[in-house]
């Protein structure tokens, strides 16, 4: 156990390493010049992979220790491609930015087949892809058909990984849930895109149906059963609340009502007609069903009964308040009868009534005055304190914390005080050993959920937010740490991810500046390390002998994976800068936003000019184009009306001296961007530059490549 705290203690200095170095790139600190930027990313990402190599050999009984270091080098490679971008200025959060990024560590991966290298490729595939097909600084349009083709090839393509790891061709267990989860979750958005009439929703109902049965009697999976179920009922929930948006009326409603009942009794039918065709009741494909089905009924029926019932009442009675007050006072009888007949009620009908009951009373004691929502409540503490049953003590558990945020907080604005209390009541509620394991679970979320909120308010000033903040980073740690010593798997994942979260979300928290929280980062590594080394000295038991370190297994080929990152780096800094010392200069004019980057701190998006080509209509889409531009009478260049496309001129061309040709991708019949939309600003600067800028300084090669110098009021 002393050894897991060391193991620990280091992955989590590492990991606050990394974070402060990627808080301290995105601030773009203005104290440094381009260069010793590019020199301190360059010396980090050498440094990690030389602390990874000398770790193999000083460190023989921490092989762990050099492949994290390892690990570690493969991000600080993309921090210092995310530099390079924001330094020259190149798109935000670009694809290529992620392609280059993922071409090493997958090389890694292939190599050392290291589980980290693995989901790190798998997820930066995942990022370029949707990157390329959603760009964060220019809108491109595309058609039903196209977004319908993309979406069926990514979820063949997670399902031929699926299958390579179920047939273990690919020995990844991570990869193994995120490629199914990917499959379903493209599947499911093809069904929604409106071509070929009703192809994508019948493909989707087959295709989960044979899965459904597939991972229920064939392949056996609980997990993969119950992911699913979800997607079946949200597809079925979707497709409902579309026809009820088309066809609205008491018919539509009452229907919806018969079909609600109609799903439970066919639940319930199905179950006893399995109990008595299965060999025995506690056969693990026969719980499985049982599990998958109750979710599944109980989304579907649960949700079509609610909204039809209101719906209904709404329209036959036509008094909107009365039709509120009968359906608050409904809620309570749907909430409360199932749980005094527990014994006596068929589960699915039990667990649909109380959820068409938590769905009604959420909606009705939301809307109401008074204190309806402490009636409410006193109903749900009721349920929760007289059910047996752990699924209704998680339901009520969850509508209750929910209108007490919502109600309470809203009593003079005190919702910071509503979180506070949330969080210690749910964490004393974890303490409690008596209490199941699942809802002490559901308890610790729900507190450092709350807690997290927590540390992102702002009503107190800066200096209350440091201090929550503070308070949130040594109560997880703990947690974590008091986890692993139990060995409570569960809690330990909670709390680990709420840990990573925290890290996340202080990205975007502008109460204090990105530099100000890499420095806190910075001394916290420092800390955990030398913790970790203090009690790694300190521990006396012998360490269990290790396979040697990958980078001794592998060391010619890690070599000269680094080398070609090295080389990647090395080409866009020449390529950018020939751009810089040898390109034309030229004046545009510009109309720019500030957003934020995800990797590369903040930045203005800018709109130019050239970005419209007037009066055409470019027939061939996203393809590439050299367009023309001549300086105007103030000198400042557009477009002169001529492109040349695919080696074809719009329009017969006399090139004129001070003519300047651009490289550029068309994204829409007249529109195209050149890769100078992005300029990154430093830190709480882009709405001071947004306000002054109206001309970017460019420089065009003679290739037509541009690079966007700065930006100018004049």
């Amino acid at each position: 156990m002393q050894q897991n705290a060391v193991r620990l203690g280091y992955f989590l200095a590492i990991s606050l390493l990394l974070s402060a170095l990627f808080y301290f790139f995105a601030s773009n600190w203005p104290v440094l010049s381009r260069w010793e930027k590019i020199g301190v990313s360059t010396s980090v990402l050498v440094l990690f992979y030389l602390f990874s190599y000398v770790a193999t050999l000083v460190l023989k009984r921490h092989t762990f220790l050099s492949n994290w270091l390892l690990v570690a080098g493969g991000l600080a490679f993309g921090i210092s491609a995310a530099l390079l971008g924001q330094i020259y200025n190149s798109h935000a959060d670009s694809y290529m930015l992620f392609v280059v990024w993922l071409i090493p560590n997958l090389l890694f991966a292939i190599v050392s087949r290291y589980q980290p290298f693995y989901v790190i490729s798998y997820v930066l595939a995942h990022l370029a892809l949707c990157f390329f097909l959603q760009p964060s600084v220019i809108h491109v349009v595309r058609d039903g058909q196209w977004w319908f083709m993309v979406f069926w090839l990514i979820a063949l393509g997670n399902f031929l990984l699926f299958w390579l790891t179920a047939s273990e061709r690919l020995k990844s267990r991570p990869l193994y849930y995120l490629s199914f989860l990917a499959f379903q979750l493209a599947l499911f958005s093809s069904s929604f895109v409106e071509v070929y009439g009703g192809l994508p929703e019948l493909l989707y109902l087959v295709i989960g149906g044979v899965l459904f049965f597939g991972f229920l009697k064939w392949m056996p999976n609980r997990i993969l059963l119950i992911v699913t179920s979800t997607m079946l009922a949200l597809f079925l929930l979707a497709q409902f609340f579309w026809f009820m948006f088309e066809h609205y009326s008491e018919g539509f409603f009452l229907i919806g009502l018969l079909a609600a009942v109609g799903i439970v009794w066919g639940a319930v039918a199905a179950m006893k007609w399995l109990k008595r065709q299965a060999a025995s009741h506690d056969s693990r494909w026969v719980r499985f069903f049982q599990e998958a089905f109750t979710v599944l009924v109980t989304l579907v029926a649960a949700t079509i009964g609610a909204v039809s019932l209101a719906g209904f009442l709404f329209l036959v009675i036509g008094d909107d308040d009365t039709v509120i007050y009968f359906l608050f006072f409904l809620s309570l009888i749907g909430l409360l009868v199932p749980v005094f007949s527990e014994n006596k009620m068929n589960g699915t009908v039990r667990y649909t009534l109380m959820t068409m009951g938590c769905m009604i009373g959420v909606a009705t004691s939301l809307y109401l005055d008074g204190y309806y929502w402490v009636v409410l409540l006193a109903g749900l503490c009721a349920a929760w304190t007289i059910t047996g049953g752990i699924p209704t003590k998680l339901l009520t558990q969850f509508v209750f914390l929910f209108i007490l945020y919502f109600k309470l907080g809203d009593w003079r604005n005190t919702h910071d005080l509503v979180l506070a209390i949330i969080f210690v009541s749910q964490m004393a509620m974890y303490l409690l050993p008596s209490l199941p394991n699942a809802l002490r679970n559901s308890s610790l979320g729900y507190g450092l959920l709350s807690l997290l909120v927590l540390t992102e308010s702002n009503q107190w000033g800066g200096a209350w937010n440091v201090a929550i903040s503070l308070v949130y980073f040594v109560i997880t740690t703990y947690l974590v740490y008091r986890t692993m010593h139990r060995k409570d798997r569960v809690s330990f994942a909670i709390a680990l991810g709420f840990w990573f979260a925290f890290l996340l979300m202080k990205y975007y928290d502008l109460l204090w500046s990105l530099l100000h929280k890499s420095i806190s980062l910075l001394l916290l590594s420092i800390v955990f390390f030398a913790i970790s080394y203090w009690f790694d000295r300190s521990v006396k038991s012998e360490w269990e002998a290790a396979k040697p370190a990958l980078f001794a297994q592998k060391r010619f080929a890690f070599l000269l994976i680094i080398l070609l990152q090295l080389v990647l780096i090395g080409y866009q800094i020449v390529s950018s800068e020939t751009i810089l010392t040898q390109g034309r200069a030229i004046k545009l004019q510009l109309e720019p936003i500030d957003p934020r980057s995800l990797l590369q701190g903040d930045y203005v998006r800018l709109g130019y000019t050239i970005s419209t080509l007037e009066q055409e209509n470019i027939s061939d889409m996203e393809s590439k184009i050299q367009v023309v531009l001549r300086p105007q009478a103030d000198g400042v260049y557009d477009y002169s009306g001529y492109y040349e496309q695919n080696g074809v001129w719009n329009r017969a061309y006399q090139m004129q001296p001070d003519d300047v040709m651009i490289n550029g991708n068309v994204i829409g019949s007249s529109q195209v961007e050149y890769g100078i939309e992005s300029y990154f600003v430093p830190e709480g600067t882009g709405l001071e530059v947004e306000r002054s800028a109206k001309f970017a300084q460019v420089r065009v090669s003679k290739k037509g490549d541009a690079i966007l110098e700065s930006l100018s009021a004049q």
